[in-house]
């Protein structure tokens, strides 16, 4: 009997499954801690506590991440520099989209297409072989992004094929991202893809290291953010495409686990809380592309809500009295003591001592991360590092370092070379379980420093940090109802309807007046907070929460459970040469043909769709593999236009020995 192994790696917890195909039974599961620093610690402390496992059963290892989805969450990433081909700079600058970008340098350069595929002008080589030169030194991938390359991506592939001649570095085009039309999209996409390629990297050659010491050869694939696997070779070659893949998992494992076609899911995390719509046992899909953190994108994903709360959001105190939970994650304090006992000592004399000096950073503390002698440095960053070689170090305590000066921590968190610990809601909820042999200790004096700093109890806090997530968590399962159905937001809301709102999820608060909310659908909570909070939301909202057996690790059986699936779109566009006459333009993610005759078009449109969707779907692992073909037409007087789709689906391959 195969058996599929899934394994989900999260912020805070990697779970493991081993689950029989043939019968959707779980046959055993295990989590353990995330290790970021070495992922593959993580990775191979869950596998081991697999009851039963046998290497010679596996035939294929599904993996789900919230990796992509907490870098993007978080602001973390690679270095990248971004050529852009073709776009109006004075047009961008109206609203300075290329300021918010994360990235290294953003260079303009002549060129581009137009909507019909046709050269505006020249790609300005020079310019680009410049740009090159000058920031190679300085990122860790290039991103290229050509204004209407969907229609024509020469220009990017010049520009590719130049950035490989001088740099050994890996590069991103916007092209073979996504087929739609929106030119900053594609580009963000392509920054995103870029960033991530790094972390990506790393997870996968973790993986693979611990299956090859565990004896495991079958072959790995990834959950997408639409919920469908990919070969490991394509998601290393496009990992934006990960981004959403835990939710996703989560939300296919809660369909599984819960047995219902008709719910909201929500998962609670380390890092997030992710919010998915099932109808008729389907995930909604974001038809414009996915958005997490701010960004909007072209990357294919399930529609889902995606907030900076989970069990390990940061929990502090800014401006001298308010209370602040995320959207930033921090290590819990508990894990942080367990690790490093004398932070208790620390935090119990802060405690005593009434400390508020420390402000926002009262419970702070730096730890190394990871690797940076790559890195492009500041002295003042250079000397954090130093100071956090002999163990962490609180963030107040190091401001004070004449060395480190005004430095602010931030860019070292993004890069990935330092983390932040402080209090967390892990830290106020303390279990055995939940700490997985944390300090109860550090947890509890980090809550006396932060309950002083606000001059209320630690009880008080704790209950304050609950009622924060639980009514963050109602407001925007309300709010993503409302606004899938009308296209309109709920946030901001007027005063008045804010009050209403609030009254009828927290009745009896403040005003004379009795509102009453009731969610139609159930809501399936998976997650290892997820009993801690969302039986009080459901109650909120007027609905039942279910949790199903296995919910703490339903992104592990989401990842099982999953299928291939690969979408191909193709236009077809009119191209007029006057006097009534016309010949037709097919634009793939390949190529740029041109066909005399409409029928013929649309006929060329689909055979190309489908051969590129199917192939792609045999490449990403699937067996088995149909194709369904659909039109869109849309009339343009006399001429019309067509977007033909493809959709590839098959079964994952399972080894056979």
């Amino acid at each position: 009997m195969r058996q599929t192994l899934g394994i989900d790696t999260g912020g805070t917890y990697t779970d493991s499954v081993l689950l029989d195909p043939s019968s959707g039974e779980v046959q055993a599961k295990s989590k353990a801690l995330t290790t970021p620093a070495d992922l593959s610690v993580g990775i191979g402390l869950s596998i081991a506590g697999l009851e039963g496992l046998n290497p010679e059963s596996i035939g294929l290892v599904s993996l789900s991440t919230t990796l992509a989805t907490n870098a993007v969450v978080e602001g973390h990433g690679g270095l990248v520099a971004l050529l852009l081909i073709g776009y109006d700079r004075s047009i961008l600058e109206l609203d300075p989209w290329d300021k918010r970008m994360p990235v290294e340098t953003t260079s303009y350069i002549r060129g581009g297409h137009d909507v019909k595929g046709e050269e505006v002008c020249p790609l300005d080589i020079e310019a680009a072989r410049e740009v090159i030169l000058a920031s190679r030194a300085q990122v860790e991938a290039f991103a290229v992004s050509g204004y209407f390359s969907v229609m024509n991506p020469d220009h990017e592939r010049v520009a590719r094929d130049l950035i490989s001649e001088l740099t050994d570095l890996p590069i991103v085009c916007g092209h073979q991202l996504s087929s739609k039309l929106n030119a900053v999209r594609r580009a963000s996409t392509a920054v995103l893809n870029a960033r991530l390629l790094p972390l990506i990297k790393r997870l996968l050659d973790a993986v693979k290291e611990v299956l090859r010491e565990a004896g495991i050869g079958a072959p790995l694939m990834l959950v997408n953010g639409d919920g469908s696997l990919v070969s490991e070779r394509a998601a290393r070659k496009r990992p934006a495409e990960t981004v959403l893949s835990g939710p996703a998992a989560s939300a296919i494992g809660a369909q599984f686990l819960a047995g219902l076609d008709d719910a909201i899911v929500v998962d609670i995390g380390g890092t997030t809380t992710d919010i998915a719509i099932l109808e008729d046992g389907q995930l909604w899909t974001n038809p414009s592309g996915a958005r997490v953190g701010g960004w909007e994108t072209h990357v294919s994903a399930a529609d889902l809500r995606t907030i900076g709360l989970g069990g390990d959001s940061h929990v502090r105190v800014e401006h001298g009295h308010e209370l602040r939970v995320g959207p930033q994650r921090a290590i819990p304090l508990c894990r942080l003591g367990a690790e490093y006992p004398a932070i208790v000592r620390d935090l119990e004399a802060a405690a005593l001592a009434g400390m508020g000096r420390g402000g926002a950073h009262s419970t702070d503390y730096l730890v190394l991360a990871g690797p940076a002698a790559d890195l492009p440095l500041s002295a003042a960053e250079q000397a954090i590092l130093r100071a956090l070689s002999a163990g962490p170090r609180l963030i107040w305590v190091l401001a004070r370092s004449p060395d480190v000066g005004s430095a602010s921590p931030d860019r070292l968190e993004a890069l990935g070379a330092v983390r932040r610990a402080g209090l967390t809601p892990t830290d106020l909820l303390w279990t055995p379980s939940a700490g997985l042999g944390g300090s109860r200790a550090a947890a509890r004096a980090g809550a006396q420093v932060v309950a002083k700093q606000l001059g209320i109890s630690e009880s008080e806090l704790a209950r304050r940090v609950f009622q924060h997530a639980i009514g963050r968590i109602a407001r925007e399962i309300i709010d993503k109802l409302v606004e899938d159905s009308t296209g309109a937001s709920l946030f901001p809301a007027p005063k008045a309807w804010d009050c209403l709102l609030q009254q009828a999820l927290r009745p009896g608060d403040s005003l004379a007046i009795d509102c009453q909310l009731q969610v139609r659908m159930p809501i399936v909570a998976v997650g290892a907070p997820a009993p801690s909070l969302l039986p009080q939301v459901a109650e909120r909202l007027g609905t039942k929460c279910i949790i199903p057996d296995h919910a703490e690790v339903g992104g592990a059986v989401g990842a099982a459970v999953g299928g291939v699936t690969h979408t191909v779109d193709v236009f077809v566009q009119p191209h007029v040469l006057g006097a009534g006459t016309a010949t037709y333009l097919i634009h793939s993610p390949e190529a740029r043909e041109e066909v005399r005759s409409f029928d013929r078009a649309v006929r060329r449109a689909e055979e190309i769709a489908t051969h590129l969707a199917r192939r792609a779907a045999y490449r990403s692992g699937a067996e088995g593999v149909s194709v369904h073909v659909s039109r869109r037409r849309l009339d343009l007087g006399t001429l019309s236009e067509v977007t033909i789709r493809a959709v590839a689906s098959g079964k994952p391959r399972l080894a056979t020995s």
